[in-house]
């Protein structure tokens, strides 16, 4: 059943109106993110005693069957992450797109976020837009889907990032941060979830309103190009609404938070080290969210200052953490480019080869 033909209706799209002080201070703080790793990193690379000779030497002696185990953990994450996608789709629509489509399209997005600053404007678009075209469905469907997708994403790695900080503190014998941070995440999912219980209608519940202005404004003020930006905003809040499809998302979001992390553990040992797999996890974790605050594409550049700096205050080698660290990145951004930009090219040229669609053969 589509519900998308059920929903409340929301406020009507547009151009969302954002305060200055809201642009100016993400903006300070992914500038206050970038700058922090980068003198992480600085002292890290002149006073941890890295050699870069035997860095190269260690990258060298790497063991095959351990990169392929590693790059098999960064390619299986996608599909995880386009299960859960599938899913949202099969209750949006009645019927799920296919698992291979999925996979490349995950994968053109991730590419176009590599070469071009604006991605993650575009993102969302060009997903809801390829996967319109392939599945001859209306693009205002898919688009609520993608919507949900990304704040569920976003929703339970905070989580998980949030959960492996309280591990990492505890870890490092800062049990007073460990506990303070605990009780912070404790008592903020329990006021989510008194707040939400107080409104009997979903649609009137101000933080579901909240995450579908924030969602719509995501995407920039570009919604309004598309007839049906409306119809995703329903599409989006009927799957908040979905209590099973939560369930589903946080059981395929922790193995998708495990998966990556176990990428850059078999890196080592493919290096011959046995570093411990929660310091793997911790600094994958940290490293990610660094790398999605800082706004750069894809995450390049900061993500893996954060992650070495990380690796420095757990007590990890600085030529282990290194060799470790450009490995994974590596097959990370090599993946990517290898099969992303292939789809990439291949779903535009369908797309430019197919004819436009109108407003009436959206809505037929």
């Amino acid at each position: 059943m589509d519900i998308s033909a059920h929903s409340a209706p929301l406020d009507p799209p547009g151009e969302p109106t954002v305060p200055a002080w809201r642009v100016w201070g993400v903006r300070l703080l992914k500038g206050a993110v970038a700058v922090l790793t980068l003198v992480l990193t600085w002292r890290f690379l002149t006073h941890g005693s890295l050699d870069w000779t035997e860095l190269g030497l260690r990258l060298r002696q790497a063991r095959g069957g351990y990169l392929l185990l590693g790059l098999a953990m960064l390619l299986g994450r996608w599909s995880l992450w386009d299960c859960r996608f599938r899913l949202a789709v099969r209750e949006a629509a009645g019927k799920s797109s296919g698992p291979v489509l999925g996979f490349f399209v995950l994968l053109s997005s991730a590419a176009l976020n590599l070469i071009t600053p604006t991605a993650r404007v575009l993102g969302g678009l060009v997903r809801a837009r390829y996967f319109a075209r392939s599945e001859g469905r209306p693009f205002g469907l898919f688009y609520g889907v993608v919507l949900w997708d990304q704040v569920a994403y976003h929703g339970v790695m905070s989580v998980c990032t949030w959960i492996t900080f309280i591990g990492a503190a505890f870890y490092l014998g800062r049990e007073g941060l460990a506990w303070t941070a605990l009780g912070a995440l404790l008592l903020t999912l329990g006021l989510l979830v008194l707040w939400s219980r107080r409104f009997a209608s979903f649609e009137d519940n101000p933080l579901v309103r909240f995450l579908a202005r924030r969602a719509e404004a995501a995407e920039g003020g570009m919604q309004k190009v598309y007839a049906h930006g409306h119809e995703a905003l329903g599409v989006f809040v009927r799957l908040l609404a979905d209590r099973r499809l939560a369930v589903h998302s946080v059981l395929l979001g922790v193995p998708y938070f495990v998966v990556n992390a176990g990428g850059l553990w078999a890196m080592f040992l493919a290096l011959g080290d046995r570093v411990n797999p929660f310091v793997v996890l911790a600094v994958v974790a940290l490293g990610t969210a660094a790398g999605t605050l800082s706004g750069s594409p894809g995450g390049i550049g900061t993500t893996e200052v954060a992650m070495l700096a990380s690796f420095r205050a757990l007590g990890v080698d600085p030529v282990t953490a290194a060799a470790g660290t450009l490995l994974y990145r590596g097959l990370h951004y090599g993946s990517i480019l290898v099969l992303g930009l292939p789809a990439l090219a291949v779903f535009e040229l369908r797309s430019r080869e197919e004819p436009e669609e109108t407003e009436e053969d959206l809505a037929a």
